[in-house]
């Protein structure tokens, strides 16, 4: 690492860049929908049930995220408030990241000033800002990726046994806390002999053994345990084919537009870039390293067809080392500044940090077209603020109205599961396997909303849920007749449910109104509860 003494003003800058980050992170901060998935889970394996959606159902793996379970489960277990204790979770792990991001420049030789650009990048990247207080492991993972590389360079440039030690143990937790932490081990093994360099692979020894034998006793553990190789999440959200990829590249393309667009004039600032040899890149390790993995995640979350939630959630996990590979443009930049004025490379900067911090802002909404198939990016945060309160209401709803042995269908399920206690039938196939390998999409996969394109409502029905959730508005009025589903259970659910509807205060989005939802005819109501107006 790079033997300049930082000086008290280098400690300063540092802490303000920390400072940039917890306000714009608290700025953004919510607990996501899907957050509320695991938390589900969670109640009912420190319950005693295991690790099922429903009681008394078969389990399922309808998550991915096992360690982030586990927190999640030790964390209810001792009495901690769940949504609070996971976004403490978050935001140590961002800061964890930023800290090491900075140990990073100082690994590539970088001065302590210039060691504070990638920190400063990530704390203005609104993904990373967003995804830092959600609730879910997105950070946390993304934490591991970075303590993989950072550790397996140090240990091929300095190596100390203790290095390689912990960056084999952050590809296991990598490994347990997201399936993508196998394909990040494999990119870091297969890139040694080149990055690392051929001595460094043999110092490695029997590590990367050890390492696969720990991933097979998980992985035959979670095969025998839930019947099925991968994740159910994996079968709910993929199978397609060019469309499937076709929506990715779009997802990754807009990511690029929004998050990477604006570092252009830095870039171009840089060039010419020196080509290095291999010899001299072995010197210098990680920059390569961080892009082998950059480059193999992205064209994973193309292949898998992106996301919809807000802020890019997919590509947050490997953006410190985006960060890393934008900052090392601007040190180039830098080591040019005899061709280019100091005022030329800060006004360079300047523009691409406020170019990612536009996107955490109301005026994004003005300028940026909204995206189709994507919540956005600020806009992306207000409507996922929307639904979790939303959720939460109409989840406290059905824990007064509701019964223990009633059930409810509805394809938004995470906090609607978690605030109303009762069974949750998931009509997208998240936590149900006949509807993850054998439901249908209306039209090719890969064209709708990632991970609701699958459904069979013929066999939601066959279950008889006590109520069924087709709508999360507010009306102005009791909702006038039956709403169309599908052909082949529109007669089933007119001779079987009535429309129920329920006035509702929102305080939290400020709305108030009639909820609709289909009801059981033949449901006996229990004594005392509150009616629903129906019809």
């Amino acid at each position: 690492e790079s033997r300049a003494r930082a000086r008290p003003i280098d400690h300063a800058l540092f802490g303000a860049v920390i400072l940039i980050f917890v306000v714009h992170a608290l700025w953004l901060a919510g607990v996501s929908e899907d957050a509320f998935i695991t938390f589900r889970f969670a109640q009912n394996w420190v319950a005693g049930h295991g690790i099922v959606w429903n009681p008394g159902d078969a389990p399922v793996e309808g998550y991915t995220n096992f360690l982030w379970l586990v927190l999640s489960a030790l964390a209810l277990s001792v009495g901690l408030d769940l949504p609070l204790t996971s976004q403490v979770l978050g935001f140590a792990s961002s800061l964890a990241s930023l800290v090491l991001v900075h140990r990073c420049g100082l690994l590539l030789g970088w001065s302590p000033q210039r060691s504070l650009i990638a920190p400063l990048i990530l704390a203005c990247s609104g993904p990373f800002a967003a995804w830092a207080g959600a609730g879910l492991e997105t950070n946390l993972f993304g934490m591991w990726v970075l303590c993989a590389v950072y550790f397996h360079v140090r240990f091929a440039t300095q190596a100390r046994a203790r290095d390689l030690h912990l960056g084999f143990a952050s590809l296991v937790l990598g490994a347990l806390t997201r399936p993508e932490g196998i394909m990040v081990a494999g990119v870091l093994t297969l890139a040694a002999p080149f990055c690392l360099g051929a001595d460094a692979r043999r110092r490695l020894g029997r590590w990367p053994w050890a390492y696969l034998a720990i991933f097979l006793a998980y992985f035959g553990w979670r095969w025998l345990y839930f019947g099925y190789p991968l994740p159910n999440t994996f079968y709910a959200k993929t199978g397609g084919g060019i469309e499937q990829a076709l929506r990715g590249a779009h997802y990754a393309g807009l990511f690029a537009l929004h998050f990477l667009l604006p570092w252009l004039p830095v870039a171009a600032l840089a060039i010419p870039i020196p080509l290095r040899t291999p010899a001299q890149l072995r010197t210098r390790p990680l920059l390569p390293l961080a892009a082998a993995i950059v480059a193999t995640y992205s064209l994973y979350i193309v292949a898998v067809g992106g996301d919809y939630m807000a802020m890019y959630r997919f590509f947050a996990p490997i953006l410190p080392l985006v960060a890393l590979l934008l900052a090392a443009t601007g040190v180039a930049a830098m080591e040019r500044s005899p061709a280019h004025p100091a005022v030329l490379i800060a006004a360079a900067f300047g523009v691409a940090l406020l170019g990612s911090l536009f996107h955490s802002t109301p005026l994004e909404s003005r300028f940026v077209k909204e995206q189709e198939l994507m919540h956005g990016n600020y806009r992306g945060i207000e409507l996922e603020r929307w639904y979790v309160a939303r959720h939460e209401l109409i989840g406290r709803f059905f824990a007064r109205y509701g019964q223990p042995d009633e059930s409810i269908a509805t394809g938004a399920i995470g906090g609607i599961a978690y605030w109303s206690g009762l069974r949750v039938q998931d009509t997208h196939g998240i936590v149900d396997p006949h509807i993850a390998h054998r439901g249908r999409s209306e039209g090719a996969l890969g064209e709708g909303l990632p991970g609701h394109e699958k459904t069979d409502y013929a066999y939601v029905f066959s279950k008889k849920p006590t109520f069924y959730i087709f709508n999360r508005k507010l009306f102005p009025r009791p909702f006038p007749g039956l709403p169309s589903l599908t052909p082949e259970v529109d007669p089933l659910v007119g001779r079987d449910y009535k429309v129920g509807s329920i006035r509702l205060e929102d305080e939290v989005n400020e709305e108030a109104g009639y909820f609709a939802f289909l009801e059981r005819r033949d449901r006996k109501q229990k004594s005392g509860n509150e009616p629903a107006a129906g019809r």
